[in-house]
Parts: C-alpha cells; structure tokens; sequence
C-alpha cells in the first residue's frame, strides 16, 4: 500500500514542480508532452515520438536513470491549442519535454536515433 495521499495523486507534477494539465501541458515552461508510442521487442525497444515544428538540432535526449528515457525540443515558433482545432483549451506552447519510463532493461549507451519529418524515432537494445 502506497503512503501518497489522494491529493498527490489527483495534482501530477513535472521535474520543475510546476504543476500540469492532464492533457501534459505545462503552462509555466510553455511546454506540452508529446505523442509517442513504445513498442518492446525481444531484441530491443522501440520509441517513436512526434516532434512537428521541431528543427533536429533542437532535439536532446537523455537517459536520465535505467528506467526511462527523457527527449526535449525546441519548436521552430509558438503554437497554439487553437491551430490544433483544441476549442476546449486555450494557451502555446513552444517546446515539448516528456520523460518516459521503460517497462525493460536496456543499454542506454548503444543508443540510436534518426528524425525524420517531424518524428523521432529511437532504437536501444535490451540487456540480457
């Protein structure tokens, strides 16, 4: 049984202690959590995410713990909830953060990753 009271659990909070939307979007750093899929294959694991309006240059990833896999990006310029057709929510964004936790052990220092028309798309082998 878990020690966190429900008022934790009810209000998720970001690596700076800002608190965010449900949706991922963190209104203090302008930031919002991007889509992506996890896929864990024998040999490896495979991570695509969405990066649109994002520059590769602007594109860090990290390893932070053997757990997760932590990937932030600059946009090319600010976007709106409105040019997304959101008609429920307001505000921009200009930068996407999103540290996501890995079900398997991997070898974080084999790394690879490509980016292509707005998709990353990262390969880590599986230890054994």
């Amino acid at each position: 049984m878990s020690s966190e009271s429900s008022k934790d659990r009810a209000e998720p909070r970001h690596s700076d202690h800002s608190p965010i939307h449900g949706s991922g979007w963190n209104a203090a750093s302008a930031s919002i959590e991007p889509l992506y899929n996890l896929f864990v294959a024998a040999s490896e694991l495979v991570l695509t995410v969405d990066l649109p309006y994002v520059n590769e240059k602007k594109v860090k990833l990290h390893c932070p713990s053997k757990e997760a896999i932590e990937i932030s990006a600059v946009t090319t310029r600010k976007i709106t909830f409105h040019e997304l057709g959101a008609k429920h929510r307001h505000g921009e964004f200009t930068s996407y953060h999103a540290r996501i936790r890995i079900p398997v052990q991997i070898d974080s220092k084999k790394i690879k990753s490509k980016f292509k028309h707005g998709v990353l798309e990262i390969h880590v082998p599986r230890t054994k």
